[in-house]
């Protein structure tokens, strides 16, 4: 495992308050359930990369008719509470960028909700998974585009510095089919914010950052606090069809 994979799972692993944090996370896995549970076939066989506790999951394999569900993640311990929490459904510990899964393929659906964003390529993570869908199958997913975390950044900004946080891509650079759609989750505070962040495995600053002096930081968090402490996630949902065979 690459040490930038191995990092993204120990944060992950040592997430264990992230249910009660992932307010939006659990919005957006709704989201794509929805979409998923309309276009699944009868007894799909599906992957789903990055399942974490298993949000996604819950949302939708009830919903579907005689599925096999393989539930993936990068960090066994988010996959083991996952699976506590499904038990309709299988597990393998695999990173979904580079997906190591013999035996298992094709699937009818590949369904992943905000995990892709984590990604070190984006394009090749697309094109190995979608070489795992059988003719016909679908690969669905959301991901963080660009304005996630705005107010964070622009409050950084005016302080002349550069949020740790991810900077996404704009969602007209993604070149597949989009959807895009807004979540807020308000915070009392910036330090909220930041244990919120934290509580969910995505607090580690991203590689490369420097350290901002305390002084800074706190009248960063002021501005942030003065707009509202809102944390805005910006979101894509990305369908990608497979070619039906002749």
């Amino acid at each position: 495992m690459a040490n930038a994979a191995a990092r993204i799972a120990r944060a992950f692993d040592a997430a264990a308050a992230y249910d009660a944090h992932a307010i939006v996370q659990r919005q957006v896995a709704d989201w794509l359930a929805e979409r998923v549970v309309a276009v699944a076939p009868p007894a799909p066989r599906v992957l789903e990369v990055g399942c974490g506790t298993g949000f996604l999951t819950a949302a939708t394999l009830p919903r579907l008719v005689r599925p096999d569900w393989l539930m993936t993640d990068i960090a066994p311990a988010m996959l083991a509470r996952g699976l506590a929490a499904n038990p309709g459904a299988r597990g393998r510990v695999t990173d979904g960028e580079h997906p190591d899964l013999p035996g298992e393929a094709p699937f009818d659906l590949i369904v992943s909700s905000l995990a892709v964003q984590w990604f070190a390529d984006l394009d090749a993570g697309f094109q190995r998974l979608a070489a795992l869908l059988a003719p016909g199958g679908r690969l669905l997913v959301t991901t963080l585009v660009r304005g996630t975390f705005a107010a964070w950044h622009a409050a950084h900004e005016a302080e002349g510095f550069v949020a740790g946080s991810p900077v996404y891509p704009p969602v007209e650079s993604l070149g597949w089919p989009v959807e895009a759609r807004t979540f807020e989750q308000r915070h009392g505070t910036a330090a909220e914010f930041m244990r919120a962040l934290r509580a969910i495995g995505a607090g580690t600053p991203r590689e490369g950052h420097r350290p901002i002096p305390p002084g800074a930081m706190r009248r960063i968090a002021k501005r942030f606090e003065a707009d509202g402490a809102v944390a805005t996630y910006e979101v894509a949902l990305i369908e990608i069809a497979a070619p039906r065979s002749c």
